[in-house]
């Protein structure tokens, strides 16, 4: 039986616990040396390198455990072909320049499913956390005709602006027309597309995300998209991407 001292002991120490337990509700235990908070949503934004482009992407987390999350995400980029190569005509000093032989420009719009898990939790604050990811959905491209701006036979000052055909007769181009120009003659190819690869997160703060992310993207449409003329076209694109992120993430 304990006696009045002990009782007291005992409260006090049984009072420490449950305040304890309420401080690092929340919390996750890792084999780290800090208490990592688990947080219930997150929202990323970043910007986007590839081997054929760059773009921006976004992503709204649900974080199913102090490891995993699942959420959706939206990604806008623009796809080039490897032919591309910007020309300036030599004879005009307001060239505003274009891409000999484009006839289409490629812009992705993907949506979908992603879901990350941490493979090495962070040992302290500020110290890197390395995750796996992967993603799946919908492709949609957008092929945008191109129009240039033709210097008119009747008059050295006067311009046209017209679509674009490398196999037109011979003509003066200053340049590439503006970008809205011919957007309303946007075809729309849907797709699927594949993404996959890790990142690596070093935020300070548990509430923040600051992270570098590598991969590979695989599109893939219903036909051959058309960017360049008389080359070789291609309905699967098969890129290396870099991103880098960054968020917040908080509690319902």
């Amino acid at each position: 039986m304990l006696k009045g001292n002990d009782v007291w002991k005992y409260l006090l120490s049984l009072t420490i616990a449950c305040v304890a337990s309420i401080q690092v509700n929340g919390q996750l235990t890792t084999d780290a040396d800090f208490k990592r908070q688990v947080y219930d949503r997150d929202f990323t934004f970043g910007i986007m390198l590839n081997t054929q482009g760059y773009g921006i992407n976004g992503r709204y987390g649900f974080l199913t455990s102090g490891y995993t999350k699942d959420a959706i995400e939206l990604d806008i980029v623009n796809i080039r072909h490897p032919k591309e190569n910007k020309t300036y005509p030599d004879f005009l000093s307001n060239s505003a320049g274009f891409v000999f032989g484009r006839v289409n420009s490629l812009y992705v719009v993907r949506t979908g499913y992603y879901r990350e898990r941490i493979l090495h939790d962070k040992t302290d604050r500020g110290t890197v956390s390395v995750n796996f990811h992967y993603a799946t959905g919908v492709s949609w491209g957008f092929l945008k005709p191109i129009f240039v701006q033709v210097q008119s036979q009747e008059g050295n000052n006067f311009i046209l602006e017209e679509r674009y055909d490398p196999s037109a007769p011979d003509r003066i181009i200053r340049g590439q027309a503006g970008f809205f120009r011919g957007i309303n003659e946007t075809t729309i190819v849907p797709g699927l597309y594949f993404k996959g690869g890790f990142s690596f997160d070093n935020h300070e703060k548990d509430e923040r995300v600051r992270s570098l992310e590598v991969g590979v993207i695989i599109d893939t449409f219903l036909k051959e998209m058309t960017i360049m003329h008389e080359v070789n076209n291609h309905s699967v694109f098969i890129q290396l991407y870099l991103a880098i992120n960054f968020g917040k993430k908080w509690t319902l």
